[in-house]
């Protein structure tokens, strides 16, 4: 059931809407039993980030008893120059970055150091390790305040993965971490570390989109913060961008980045691995995505690094801009196979030959280069067989609940507990206080089927937080699809936000253009507003907002948003198109580059509000940067009654969807 998922995109997580009413063929609950309280009644297990409490004992044990080859792996950590309790700050700032690099560097070694000697401390008991790491941790908590160049999101993501790491360590290993200072550094990831990623990478190659994501949930247990954890939980299955698992790692184990270099694709499935690390630890069985998706990653790329032949497909990526024939040379192996080797075959039971094969080639396990990822695996994965199955799923709670629209119902997926434990789905639909039990001993993908077409529900399994989704469209929607530039159903609502997804590179200046759009009338005198998230992954995209004819056959009017070339950082503009006579080309009536904060280094990164006002026989279109202030891009006349308005996408790629969202959608009056 998981293949069908493939076909659908990731949901922003909502809720905003309250639960209310009941597929009454079911027995009914009151909404105060079933849907409060708002967030889950589980709490994060700490230390629950890498290492486990478990986790940690086996490896004093394994190390008091010199048993191998985890003590292998202990001695290499040990005698690293970043482990030792002598160890100096290299140096804090208040501002760091990549791209270029202020005092990265700098950062990156203290970040290892600050989690190979919290290692050391929680497996030695050694306290002097900690006073280490406590130190680099406060040090960079009150000096540290922005993080930017071209690439901060690996900036953040790679040395930060490493301090928040350290952090939870520290902090629930009786290490002596002041309360006080524990909530400074939870204060730094929130106003410096996670608004550099709140939207991921999905501009970038798959390494960028999956450190996000790990950064994410890692910072997401630190501070206790649910809708955080399942945003990321979400945005692994369903995402726009490279990093979804689907979109990272294909069918036949191929990763988008294979055909670019093998360091960058170890890189990528090595976050990936540490993401599913995490939500183990949490009681939640990520790695089995997909049929274990990862896992045929970590094979294929093994294999193929171990001089076997393997297949490959030329590939062009989500962005657009990454376009490959042949798979790139071999390169040496990176130390994250022990991490895989030792979950599927040791924990689960599964056959790994090829990842196997790369763990022994490697054993012990080493430093990674720089803070690209974590390294040490032999000491830190090593297990007996069918060891800590479950030891930290008791109490679990679901999570990463995600509801898509389909033909044959409402989709509902949710990341499986690690116990195997099946869940029990809850439903509410809007205009009700009750809520109802739609499935009980639930597989983690479910299709409610009788949901009701125009219908909005909200979900939640057992104890989770709430997915909402609309079977279908609201009413006065229209789809426009010439075409069939979609997929089977590329427009949805998810009760906040309008997600469509769309193929084609006709571009709306040619003939009107073949998009997809989403419409409805527009009166004389109305006004419809638009806000586009900035969640993009095509970075040849074609959207905005349009007004069609009365038949809804062509566009007349559009405020077009793209990138004016095709580049690594493309200049993006906002330009008003309009529609000439006898089929010819539409005319530019105005064109305006978009600048900070909307786009910075050649991406959208912050939201942009569009509007088109209906004046006599004029349309004005507009943009804004908050919503409230406005500026005119261009007013154009357009005479004719019974228009429509609306949402208009095309990816710029003949065969390759992209989605985009649009939030605060309405028509006033």
């Amino acid at each position: 059931m998981e293949h069908l998922l493939e076909t659908l995109t990731r949901r922003h997580f909502n809720s905003l809407l309250a639960a209310t009413c009941a597929y009454c063929a079911a027995p009914a609950i009151p909404l105060s039993a079933a849907a409060a309280p708002a967030v889950p009644d589980g709490k994060f297990a700490h230390p629950g980030m890498l290492h486990s409490p478990p986790d940690l004992q086996r490896m004093r044990d394994a190390v008091a008893h010199r048993k191998e080859p985890t003590f292998a792996g202990f001695e290499v950590l040990r005698k690293h120059p970043l482990s030792q309790a002598s160890y100096i700050g290299a140096g804090t700032h208040a501002e760091i970055g990549r791209n270029p690099t202020i005092g990265a560097g700098d950062f990156d070694r203290d970040s290892n150091a600050a989690y190979q000697c919290a290692l050391m401390s929680a497996i030695t008991r050694d306290l002097s390790f900690a006073k280490v790491a406590i130190g680099l941790l406060n040090a960079w908590a009150s000096t540290l305040k922005q993080i930017g160049g071209a690439d901060a999101v690996l900036c953040a993501t790679l040395g930060g993965f490493k301090l928040v790491n350290a952090a939870e360590l520290v902090r629930y290993t009786d290490a002596g971490w002041p309360v006080e200072d524990a909530e400074r550094f939870g204060k730094l990831l929130r106003d410096v570390f996670l608004p550099v990623i709140d939207n991921f990478a999905p501009y970038a190659n798959g390494n960028w989109d999956t450190a996000a994501l790990k950064m994410m949930i890692a910072s997401a247990i630190y501070l206790e913060d649910h809708a955080l954890f399942d945003r990321a939980l979400v945005y692994y299955r369903f995402g726009c961008g490279d990093g979804r698992i689907s979109h990272y790692i294909y069918a036949n184990g191929q990763c988008q980045e294979s055909g670019r270099d093998q360091q960058h694709t170890q890189l990528g499935l090595a976050h990936m691995g540490d993401c599913c690390e995490m939500a183990w630890h949490q009681g939640l069985d990520l790695y089995s995505t997909l049929d274990n998706r990862l896992l045929l990653g970590f094979e294929y790329t093994a294999r193929y690094e171990l001089g076997e032949d393997v297949p490959f497909m030329p590939d062009l990526d989500k962005t657009g801009k990454y376009r490959h024939t042949v798979i790139s040379p071999r390169s040496p192996l990176r130390p994250v196979f022990e991490q895989i080797y030792n979950h599927y075959v040791r924990r689960r039971g599964l056959a790994a030959p090829w990842t196997q094969r790369a763990a022994e080639k490697l054993r012990p396990e080493g430093a990674a280069f720089g803070a690209d990822h974590t390294g040490f695996g032999t000491l830190l994965y090593s297990r007996a067989t069918g060891a800590d199955k479950t030891q930290v799923a008791a109490g679990a709670v679901p999570s990463g609940l995600h509801a898509g629209s389909t033909d044959a119902g409402i989709v509902l997926s949710v990341v499986p507990l690690a116990s195997g434990a099946a869940a029990t789905i809850l439903r509410s639909q809007e205009g009700d206080s009750t809520v109802t039990v739609i499935a009980r001993d639930a597989e983690s993908t479910h299709i409610d089927r009788s949901a009701k077409p125009g219908m909005l529900y909200t979900y939640r399994v057992g104890s989770s937080l709430p997915a909402t989704q609309r079977m279908g469209l609201p009413e006065f929607w229209q789809r426009h699809d010439p075409a069939h530039l979609g997929p089977a159903n590329p427009a949805s609502f998810d009760g906040a936000a309008y997600h469509l997804q769309a193929a084609g590179t006709t571009t709306p200046i040619d003939h009107g253009g073949a998009c997809l759009m989403l419409h409805r009338a527009m009166t004389a005198g109305s006004t419809f507003t638009a806000r586009l998230v900035p969640l993009i992954a095509s970075q040849v995209v074609e959207l905005g907002l349009g007004v069609l004819d009365s038949s809804a056959a062509s566009l007349q009017l559009a405020l077009l948003v793209s990138p004016r070339a095709q580049s690594e950082r493309p200049t993006w503009s906002a330009t008003v198109l309009q529609a000439q006579p006898n089929a010819a080309p539409m005319k530019v009536v105005n064109t305006q580059a978009l600048a900070a904060p909307v786009v910075t280094w050649g991406r959208i990164v912050a939201p942009l509000w569009l509007r088109l006002s209906h004046t006599a026989s004029t349309i004005h279109a507009s943009l804004s940067n908050d919503g409230a202030t406005w500026t005119e891009l261009a007013e154009a006349g357009l005479a004719g009654e019974g228009m429509r308005v609306g949402m208009f996408l095309n990816s710029g790629m003949a065969d390759l969807t992209t989605e985009v969202c649009f939030d605060n959608v309405g028509l006033t009056p």
